[in-house]
């Protein structure tokens, strides 16, 4: 999956959580305060990082990054 359909599946979900109900809202929290990989959620890229992340992703999912061990 991409950044891109990432951030978009990330939207949509804020808006099915903004209308869902009571009981919904607990569940979904109860699934993510036990997900081990929010642990280390503490961090915040930049408007700049994130651009240039998303260009690098770009760029891997296109085949023109050149790797080496």
């Amino acid at each position: 999956m991409s950044a891109l359909e990432l951030k978009k599946m990330r939207k949509e979900a804020k808006k099915y959580l903004d209308q869902a109900d009571e009981r919904v809202v607990k569940m979904v929290y109860a699934m993510l305060e036990k997900d081990p990989s929010n642990e280390n959620t503490s961090y915040h890229l930049t408007t700049e990082q994130e651009a240039i992340l998303e260009e690098r992703i770009e760029k891997y999912e296109k085949g023109a990054m050149n790797f080496s061990t």
